[in-house]
């Protein structure tokens, strides 16, 4: 069995907490990849990604980036929870060895939830293809203007927002940016999208839940300034005026291993005290 462990680089907990790890894996027979955050992942080599099983060290900030890794290794992933909300991570620090051989016993569930696939295409040319856990959002620049967006759902047009932004977000990030901007909470098993302006120009352009098959084509309106386009909250590149973003569910769901039964509504209440 192999296993690659993802934690937060500048983390002097999380580096502590791989350093105890990796002899305890090795000792039981695991092959053992490290990778940080700061490292850049197509540097894994070939054998490496090969693994059974990714663990993550850190925040909720830290699972999201460990969870593309996921995805795109097609791995299930584990989250030790070394951060303040710990809303996604399972694990506590103090059941960090004692999950660590439920997984490798294979006494676990996993939970599959939907992943985000997006492009942004400007002049006819594709220039960035990324996925995304929580979101991808389109946000103009500090001191920027105010952004046009021309929205279509499914190839047909269902209207036009004015809005500092404009977000697409999968039920799992509906807890996260979503759902400060106003957006609604969403159950992780529905196979749903959710579209939020953020801070639109009018009070008609209200968050809109749409089919998880159903494409979302945002087409960026003439503008004097850049914007930003991100990804789980980390800025991955810049829209210029007429460029189109498409989003869409990404064929691969991200596995998340769970070894207890996690009730999503006791979730919300334990975390966000929501009806409490």
């Amino acid at each position: 069995m192999k296993s690659i462990v993802y934690c937060r680089g500048d983390s002097k907990d999380a580096r502590e907490l791989e350093r105890e790890i990796r002899p305890y894996l090795t000792g039981k027979g695991v092959e053992v990849a490290s990778v940080t955050s700061k490292d850049d992942l197509s540097t894994i080599p070939p054998g490496e990604a090969d693994g059974s099983f990714i663990l993550s060290l850190g925040g909720d900030g830290t699972f999201l980036r460990a969870a593309r890794l996921s995805t795109q290794l097609g791995l299930p992933i584990l989250g030790i929870n070394l951060g303040s909300l710990g809303f996604l991570t399972d694990v506590e620090e103090n059941e960090v060895y004692a999950s660590l051989d439920a997984v490798l016993a294979h006494t676990y569930t996993v939970e599959h939830r939907l992943v985000l696939e997006a492009r942004v295409v400007r002049e006819g040319q594709e220039i960035l293809t990324t996925t995304a856990i929580n979101d991808v959002l389109v946000v103009r620049e500090l001191t920027g203007k105010i952004l046009s967006f021309e929205v279509f759902i499914g190839g047909v047009r269902a209207g036009q927002i004015t809005a500092d932004g404009i977000m697409a977000c999968t039920p799992t990030g509906s807890t996260g940016y979503s759902l400060s901007a106003g957006g609604p909470i969403v159950d992780p098993t529905v196979e749903a999208l959710v579209l939020t302006a953020l801070s639109p120009h009018d009070f008609t352009s209200r968050p809109l839940v749409v089919s998880a098959g159903s494409e979302i084509t945002i087409k960026v309106k003439p503008s004097r300034d850049k914007a930003a386009f991100m990804r789980d909250g980390e800025r991955v590149g810049d829209i210029h005026s007429f460029d189109t973003v498409y989003v869409k569910r990404c064929p691969q769901d991200v596995a998340i291993i769970r070894l207890r039964e996690k009730n999503f509504y006791k979730v919300l209440g334990a975390k966000f005290h929501w009806g409490c």
